[in-house]
């Protein structure tokens, strides 16, 4: 697939990378990530995991806290710095940032990087700066191909129903979220018949196409032979 292979040339590492935030000033409380090798076919090997509690500036925020199950006595007792954090994060990729594709679901992941960046002013920032750089939303990869009934994106949890994949603990654990990130990329680019039917559905509901396309599309994936004479009857129909 065309969307894979541009963001694995010259990789060498697929990292499943997911972020948890405080409520308003967004920083990051929680970091989880799964390492893979990756293959030129796009297919990964596991290899390690890593998760860590962060220490930010701002709270926490009652409604993250409820969503996450993480308080502030959580990040007071196993929080580390920011700072730290992205050291330790550094020692667990164990190669050049340059080589990994950072894979995240949405563009929140990214954006507080920055964010904590910018709050906590960390000596060591080029390697948040090289995270950003070589992150990769898979949400605007996959969404392209399967979407729900009314042409609106799933949530992780949704995709993973889509493609029968069963989540890996609790959702808003960051390396759970990881982990499900990572099944959803395997079976993305696995489960072909699955992704076919998802994408016909797609082509079959897209709105910008005008209505003689549709049309053919339609009576395409229902069966019928479609021939450059239908075609022209169609566009007149359209046209008249």
């Amino acid at each position: 697939m065309d969307a894979i292979k541009k963001i694995i040339k010259n990789k060498k590492y697929l990292v499943f990378l997911d972020l948890e935030g405080t409520q308003f000033s967004h920083e990051i409380i929680a970091l989880g990530a799964t390492k893979c090798q990756l293959k030129k076919d796009g297919s990964i090997t596991f290899i390690d995991s890593f998760k860590q509690y962060v220490k930010p500036l701002g709270s926490i925020g009652r409604f993250v806290e409820n969503m996450t199950q993480i308080h502030e006595v959580d990040l007071k007792e196993k929080g580390f710095s920011f700072e730290d954090t992205l050291n330790s994060f550094k020692q667990f990729i164990d190669a050049q940032f340059d080589d990994c594709v950072f894979l995240v679901f949405g563009s929140n992941d990214a954006k507080m990087i920055l964010d904590s960046i910018t709050y906590s002013k960390p000596n060591n920032s080029p390697i948040g700066y090289s995270i950003v750089k070589n992150c990769v939303d898979f949400l605007m990869i996959i969404s392209q191909y399967v979407k729900d009934d009314n042409g609106n994106n799933y949530s992780l949890i949704n995709y993973l129903k889509v493609f029968n994949q069963e989540p890996h603990g609790t959702p808003h654990d960051p390396l759970n979220d990881a982990w499900d990130l990572m099944n959803l990329y395997i079976a993305f680019t696995t489960q072909k018949d699955i992704l076919l039917n998802e994408y016909l559905k797609v082509l079959q509901k897209q709105k910008l196409f005008p209505q003689p396309i549709k049309n053919i599309i339609t009576s395409l994936i229902e069966g019928n032979t479609i021939t450059n004479d239908i075609f022209i009857e169609e566009c007149k129909k359209y046209l008249a």
